[in-house]
């Protein structure tokens, strides 16, 4: 009896050290998540305080390159200190984080200019916000807020990045599997 009580406290024990550990990932997420929708959307905001009611295509070509290169220093930054915490994909927590907070960011930036966002006033900015959880509400706002191709060159690069890092990654791997059989391989004895 004393044994399985021993077992049951050594299980217990386990299951408590492990617990923290699940939660590790979850909340390094949500930290990327948040870090990468305020390195994207922070700078938008900043813009669109600055120009108020003046709002126009400068603008819209100073959105279109500070949030992709401020996105792009975060992720550096984010990378080595995910590589410090063993995780694996900052990158992607990083975009899910601008693609899922970009209503909120745009109706923030949208507020200072007095401007009805897309017909949002009031309750219905909450609304807005709410739905833009939805990608293709998110890409529908980009559109009116002047951001869209920002938010275009940012998810496509993370795609082609990812892309070559995994196909480099495969051949790699083929190239390093074919070595090890050619070694590997039995040789015959020529007499």
């Amino acid at each position: 009896m004393a044994q399985l009580h021993s077992m049951n406290a050594d299980t217990a024990q386990a299951r408590a050290l492990a617990a923290p550990s699940r939660s590790k990932p979850l909340r390094l997420t949500i930290w990327f998540a948040a870090a990468g929708a305020i390195s994207f959307w922070f700078p938008d905001v900043a813009v669109h305080i600055e120009a108020g009611q003046d709002f126009d295509s400068r603008h819209v070509w100073v959105i279109t390159i500070l949030l992709p290169a401020t996105f792009l220093f975060a992720y550096v930054v984010a990378r080595n200190f995910a590589a410090m915490r063993d995780f694996k994909w900052p990158g992607a927590a990083m975009l899910l984080g601008v693609w899922l907070s970009g209503g909120l960011f745009m109706t923030v930036a949208a507020m200072p200019s007095g401007s009805e966002f897309v017909g949002a006033v009031g309750v219905w900015r909450l609304v807005v916000i709410l739905l833009s959880v939805i990608p293709i509400v998110t890409y529908i706002l980009a559109s009116f807020d002047g951001s869209l191709f920002a938010l275009l060159a940012v998810t496509v690069g993370a795609l082609l990045f990812c892309g070559f890092r995994t196909s480099h990654m495969l051949l790699t791997s083929a190239r390093s599997d074919s070595i090890f059989r050619a070694n590997s391989a039995p040789r015959s004895k020529v007499a």
